[in-house]
């Protein structure tokens, strides 16, 4: 028996200064940081448990309009997850090493 998955990593990578890419596997989003703040917080709204009972109980996906209503998002709740995990480890605090 053969199986076959298809896993896409998501990754958010800085540029210069006030730009960041978001690396979705098939798209490169471009966010400024008040952009990525404003990412940050639909992904929060959408990955609380009672979001995600309501997108269970609909149709197992959301539509995110992102970077300035550029871009059109679709995901499910495993996507969901991975990309809050991304979005988050961006802004935790490492400890700096001297």
């Amino acid at each position: 028996m053969n199986l076959c998955t298809n896993k896409i990593i998501y990754s958010i990578t800085c540029e210069k200064r006030n730009l960041y890419q978001l690396n979705l596997g098939y798209k490169v989003i471009d966010f400024t940081f008040c952009q990525l703040l404003s990412f940050r917080k639909k992904i929060l709204l959408n990955s609380t448990p009672e979001a995600f009972e309501a997108i269970l109980e609909g149709d197992n996906y959301i539509l995110l309009l992102v970077a300035d209503n550029k871009h059109l998002i679709y995901l499910d709740v495993p996507q969901l997850i991975q990309l809050q995990n991304v979005v988050l480890s961006l802004f935790k605090k490492e400890p700096v090493l001297i």
